[in-house]
């Protein structure tokens, strides 16, 4: 593999995801419409996710009601992770961290998730006791590719593009770690090159690999 930037997913990759249900945030979500008295508003994939909708996708749907209860979108996050329990990821046993940042020595590295940087924070600091402002490297949140009033997630072109402007590195020489075979398979369309993490393959030993 030749690449320069190494793009790590958060929720399943930073940790196993067996300590955080990857519906989480829907739950959560779905909570906060039942608090905010918006019950028939519960997202759910097949009334919100098809191309016939106007508004598509989790996220563009968030935000959609946020602004129906004449709250902001922050706000409306922050209501949802309330709602998260995120005391079953277990802290760091395998120097995830400290990897990562000798692997910093060799190349850019950056975090995009598809989640909420409200979120994230959530995550890293359950994980690593950390925020994303004590990173040495940058985080990429739902937010990054917003444009027109659309969000767009990190395996569309347009965050793809975003990405390339502000590294200065083509598609192709970026290397995703991910945790979902249908979004590896949607980077590599645009050249990216990707690892998969699994069961046998987690972020722990990929990172292992990678310093050698």
């Amino acid at each position: 593999m030749s690449y320069k930037l190494i793009i790590i997913d958060c929720d399943g990759v930073l940790y196993h995801p067996s300590e955080l249900d990857i519906n989480a945030m829907v739950y959560a979500f779905n909570d906060v419409c039942d608090d905010l008295g918006l019950s028939k508003e519960k997202f759910t994939h097949t009334g919100h996710c098809t191309s016939d909708k106007p508004v598509q996708g989790f996220c563009n749907y968030i935000a959609f009601i946020a602004k129906k209860s004449g709250i902001t979108l922050d706000e409306f996050i922050k209501k949802m992770v309330d709602h998260i329990n995120y005391s079953k990821i277990q802290p760091d046993q395998n120097d995830i961290l400290k990897k990562l940042n000798q692997l910093e020595k060799k190349y850019k590295i950056c975090i995009c998730t598809n989640n909420h940087l409200i979120h994230l924070d959530k995550v890293l600091k359950a994980k690593f006791n950390i925020s994303s402002k004590d990173l040495s490297f940058e985080v990429f949140d739902m937010c990054y590719a917003y444009k027109n009033g659309i969000f767009y997630n990190k395996e569309s072109p347009q965050f793809i593009s975003k990405l390339e402007e502000h590294f200065h590195i083509k598609a192709n020489e970026f290397l995703w770690i991910d945790d979902n075979p249908e979004i590896t398979q949607k980077l590599e369309t645009y050249g990216c090159q990707t690892i998969l993490v699994t069961e046998e393959n987690p972020l722990s030993r990929i990172l292992e690999k990678l310093i050698k």
